[in-house]
């Protein structure tokens, strides 16, 4: 099975390279999404299925224990300070149940996603994720942004660098408990740029993925060990040399059974600080699934100046995903391109 699941993960890759070269080659003109699927070479939905995978939504809640509820990886008293109603209490199901990174205070990068590529879509469902912080007027400001917006779930572990993997476990545990109706899960952080009306009209369109994490791929990475480096990390921490394959925690994309077998397996499994790389390496391997990796839907950095500065027409990059730590001009001019072509 992990044979054939390989292989054909690599053939959707070529294919992907392929199309994406014969496109770029092609005359600069935008590409309709529903035809997206086909140069993919991804199967197309079935209806038959609407909840994206085997069983529906409550044929995992069935093999959680009453216990894990209460539960997120080694606290045995997580609770939601901030929450918002599931996903079946709402009039219409999303899509795509977008889930973003944030810290308490970036309230401007909030209100950016929310007028820029987060605002109101059918077939999405934005929220941010949170931490607690230590402040009460900080907190009393949390709340009345939630009031406002109610867009925040906030968990009650301590909003810090090192309990980034409590925030990412705590994604994969509201997506499985509060939104499985979902096809897909997106997670990100609050400082990049989704070009999301072309990546929802593709997931829309075709995409009927089993054990997804689409993102992309850094191989090879070695464990920092320099006690100058922000990212070091001890022996006794993570004795290996090398990370193994994973997704930078920027842009992900996990389909309904993907979350919750690595859910199941981050509540589990020891607690290691460096979320992306436990997530989407260690958790992924040890549930015998592979990375999807999406490395050309990504713009890089000096494409991205190119389009914003005028000097590259959007329409010749087929893009999902920027690289992060863009600034507020930035993400305003890509959507103000993406939407107007």
């Amino acid at each position: 099975m992990v044979f054939y699941e390989r292989r054909s993960i690599l053939v959707l890759f070529i294919g992907l390279l392929l199309c994406i070269t014969i496109w770029r080659a092609s005359q600069p003109q935008l590409v309709p999404t529903t035809e997206l699927t086909y140069r993919y070479g991804l199967p197309l939905q079935h209806a038959s299925n609407s909840s994206g995978w085997p069983g529906g939504p409550q044929a995992t809640l069935e093999h959680l224990s009453p216990e894990d509820r209460s539960k997120l990886i080694d606290l045995v008293d997580f609770e939601y300070v901030i929450g918002q109603k599931s996903c079946s209490e709402l009039h219409l199901q999303p899509l795509v149940l977008i889930l973003v990174h944030s810290a308490p205070g970036n309230w401007r990068k909030r209100n950016l996603i929310r007028r820029t590529w987060g605002r109101d879509d059918a077939r999405a469902r934005l929220l941010f994720l949170l931490g607690t912080v230590a402040s009460a007027d900080d907190q009393l400001d949390l709340v009345e942004e939630n009031q406002e917006y109610g867009d925040l779930i906030q968990g009650n572990f301590i909003d810090a660098y090192r309990n980034m993997t409590y925030k990412h476990a705590m994604a994969l545990k509201w997506f499985t408990y509060s939104c499985p109706e979902a096809h897909f899960l997106l997670k990100t952080d609050d400082d990049v740029f989704v070009n999301s009306p072309t990546m929802f009209d593709f997931l829309e369109n075709g995409v009927d993925r089993r054990r997804l994490v689409a993102c992309y791929e850094v191989s090879g990475a070695r464990v920092k060990r320099s006690f100058r480096s922000k990212w070091r990390v001890s022996t006794k921490e993570y004795p290996g040399k090398y990370y193994p394959a994973y997704c930078p925690g920027f842009s992900i994309i996990y389909s309904p059974d993907a979350v919750v077998m690595l859910y199941r397996e981050a509540q589990r499994s020891p607690y290691f600080w460096i979320d992306d790389v436990h997530v989407t390496g260690t958790l992924v391997q040890r549930t015998n699934m592979t990375i999807t990796p999406l490395n050309p839907l990504f713009l890089t950095r000096g494409q991205m100046n190119s389009i914003v500065n005028g000097r590259l027409n959007a329409t010749s990059s087929l893009f999902f995903f920027t690289i992060p730590d863009l600034k507020e001009r930035e993400i305003v001019t890509l959507w103000k391109i993406v939407t107007s072509t």
